[in-house]
């Protein structure tokens, strides 16, 4: 990328807010100190960029310390190469080494009194800081509603008309960030109840915050689910503490209950996971045993209301291993095997004990009760083969191998092939690919042609569905380099009667030049045809004219 023509590296809307930030001057520093530019960029909050710059202009090295990363770039990169291109332009820019002043050494040698008139001067420009220190230093103040205003505001800075757009997300969450910090600060002070509760705000706003925004990135949900985290981390800093045992526990549960959390099983659910450690209580313990025995809301989907009862069982589970014993424990599971969590648990458990027949019966009942989900329904196949190969029961392990493989299971070629003989095997490879030839999992027919090196039946099916020729005519070309062209040519041409814009057109040269990487100069020729057939479509021309 370089200085001139660095536009082309953004995505658009990122380089309009750049050139609005260097157009506004919200770039305020830029210096150079000797090996790179540095500058400064004040937007919501104030941005550190750096940029390594060669002799001719090229940007060997560029990095902005705010949160944005759904992009190579950000919106203070851009503002800084606007201004960067400006001043070399003007003259203005120098690579001179400016010596630069430690700002702490400077507010050291000031009075208290200028001190505070300082600060009160920049908070008062800035809402956020302002809030920031009524967050970190109020003795007596309202923390949380400090916290509140600090995460509301980053929103509010790029909420347009009452929603944050996906290159605006990281910087909708800058306050969330922030406020995080603050929350390590009080689980290493002990100051575990606050904690908490500044967690609590994070995540009330966070939730909040993902109904309204393009969260395609994740990162609004990776700051939920580092919240939930974060409780779980404060809880476990309690450590045999008893004194507020039942108040932490009550405010995480009470807040797991919350409406906000409908719909979002897995964040309610990790909730209530990070007061495991809190179970020890029997009063504790009473309170989440009832809530995971409740019986559950009629879901109108039932995929999700399944999900959510798999993951309360999972924490019963937990509970009854970590303050019971595991006898206790295996028993439940045993009780619950629609959790397929639990039967592949017991199934191994089964397997690893030499209790056959046991794993068996459980993966069938598997295959059964969960016939319309495939992924389950391979997961028990799986393991029924892994009985059958740990029993050695070698007719049915080719019969399900086989089952697997028409599936679309490639991995179980080998396995099947394991178990013939070798005069056997042509016999049962000719059934096998008899069975896959016209069916729908043509990639595994394609992977058997190429390990069992059947060329004669790769290019039939090369001509059949001319496409393929550009994956496998490497395979082919030593043997049948007249067929390959042939079957080049055909797929070209058929490309070129539907093509009807230059992107297509442009597909079609492509393809002309895979022909010559396959073939040679011998490709050139269809070139010459297409361009006497389509002389009338001069978009067309021009793209053969660049072969």
């Amino acid at each position: 990328m370089n200085l001139n023509d660095f536009e082309s590296s953004f995505e658009t809307i990122i380089l309009e807010r750049g050139l609005d930030y260097y157009t506004s001057g919200n770039v305020f520093s830029l210096e150079y100190d000797g090996t790179e530019w540095v500058a400064e960029v004040t937007g919501s909050r104030d941005y550190t960029v750096t940029v390594t710059l060669s002799e001719d202009g090229k940007i060997i090295d560029t990095y902005c310390n705010c949160p944005y990363d759904m992009g190579d770039y950000c919106k203070h990169q851009a503002a800084v190469f606007y201004t960067m291109r400006d001043k070399i332009e003007s003259g203005e820019l120098t690579s001179k080494k400016t010596e630069k002043k430690n700002l702490e050494d400077i507010l050291e040698k000031l009075e208290k009194k200028t001190l505070v008139s300082i600060v009160m001067e920049y908070s008062g420009k800035n809402k956020r800081m302002k809030e920031e220190l009524f967050m970190r230093y109020e003795e007596q103040g309202d923390i949380f509603k400090h916290a509140r205003n600090i995460i509301q505001s980053s929103i509010r800075d790029v909420k347009y008309r009452g929603f944050v757009e996906y290159a605006d997300a990281a910087q909708a969450a800058g306050g969330a960030n922030t406020v995080l910090d603050m929350v390590d600060d009080k689980i290493d002070s002990g100051d575990i109840t606050t904690a908490i509760s500044l967690c609590i705000v994070i995540l009330e706003e966070m939730v909040d915050l993902i109904t309204c925004c393009d969260d395609s990135g994740g990162g609004i949900g990776d700051i939920i689910v580092e919240a939930i985290g974060k409780i779980g981390e404060a809880v476990c800093a309690m450590k045999h503490e008893k004194k507020n045992n039942e108040k932490i526990f009550d405010i995480i549960f009470n807040h797991a209950l919350e409406k906000m959390y409908n719909g979002w099983t897995d964040w309610r659910i990790g909730l209530l996971y990070t007061l495991l450690p809190l179970c020890g209580n029997s009063s504790n313990r009473k309170k989440i045993e009832k809530y995971l025995s409740k019986e559950k809301d009629a879901e109108t989907n039932e995929w999700l209301r399944k999900f959510e009862e798999h993951r309360r069982q999972k924490l019963q589970y937990e509970i009854f291993r970590r303050f019971d014993s595991k006898t206790i424990a295996d028993s439940y599971m045993e009780q619950h095997l629609d959790n397929s969590d639990f039967r592949e648990a017991v199934i191994r458990n089964a397997i690893s004990r030499g209790l056959y027949e046991k794993a068996l019966n459980l993966c069938l009942d598997g295959e059964r009760n969960d016939s319309s989900y495939a992924g389950l329904v391979l997961k028990w196949q799986e393991l029924r083969y892994t009985v059958y190969e740990k029993s050695k029961d070698i007719q049915a392990q080719k019969a399900l191998s086989l089952e697997l493989l028409l599936k679309g299971n490639f991995e179980y070629f080998s396995k099947i092939k394991s178990l013939y003989i070798k005069n056997e095997w042509p016999d049962i490879l000719q059934n096998i690919l008899e069975k896959l030839k016209d069916s729908d999992r043509c990639g595994v027919y394609v992977n058997i042609l190429l390990q069992e090196k059947l060329k004669p039946q790769l290019l039939e099916y090369c001509k059949k569905y001319n496409d393929t020729i550009t994956l496998y005519y490497k395979y082919l070309l030593s043997d049948y380099k007249d067929d390959v062209g042939q079957i080049f040519t055909k797929y070209i041409r058929q490309q070129a009667e539907r093509a009807n814009g230059r992107g297509h057109y442009r597909s079609v040269c492509e393809l002309i030049l895979h022909y010559k990487k396959a073939c040679g100069k011998v490709a050139y020729e269809i070139r010459d045809e297409l361009a006497k057939e389509y002389i009338r479509r001069p978009a067309f021309l021009d793209e053969l004219s660049k072969l």
